[in-house]
């Protein structure tokens, strides 16, 4: 299997993909885990894995069965002028070994300042320094997951083929035969 880059300004998106997707947010020692449901209406993080664990790679795949997932959102940490250090060399090795293991298709998605988004996020939601630190990881996976369903929304397709709208509700201005 092969990882493909993705950013805002890629090609669409194979028609064949569709929701939902696993995000990963890959880090030295932890990997956040999130996952967004059919219709992309919400993006939850679900767990925290721990690089340490040889097995990060199977438990992560059984997320992405478990919630059927047809697709892995990985976060690519890029330096802010846009270029591409350890970490992200780092985080291209673990989506290798993870692509190794899965016929799923891989994304990548640039994450920078995802951590930082997630902090303000858990922060203004007024949990305390220890909460914000458990739930950090699996946050900023909620993010690289929102970002990339908002950079690709022909992944909301299948919503206006069902004449749905955005929100999911009838289109006023479809057709009802």
């Amino acid at each position: 299997m092969t990882v493909t880059s993705c950013s805002i300004t890629d090609s669409p998106l194979s028609p064949s993909l569709a929701l939902p997707l696993l995000a990963l947010d890959i880090g030295g020692k932890r990997i956040g885990v999130a996952v967004c449901d059919k219709l992309a209406f919400s993006v939850r993080g679900i767990a925290c894995l721990f690089r340490k664990d040889m097995n990060w790679t199977k438990q992560a795949l059984k997320l992405a069965a478990d919630f059927g997932c047809n697709g892995i959102v990985i976060g690519l940490p890029r330096n802010m002028d846009g270029s591409e250090g350890a970490q992200a060399e780092d985080c291209r090795a673990a989506a290798a070994e993870l692509a190794a293991l899965t016929a799923l298709p891989l994304f990548m998605q640039d994450e920078r300042l995802s951590s930082w988004t997630a902090k303000e996020r858990l922060f203004a939601q007024g949990l305390n320094q220890k909460k914000v630190r458990e739930k950090l990881d699996q946050t900023a996976a909620a993010i690289i997951l929102e970002d990339f369903i908002a950079a690709h929304p022909e992944l909301k397709g299948e919503l206006k083929n069902n004449g749905l709208n955005d929100s999911g509700l009838p289109d006023a201005g479809g057709s009802h035969g």
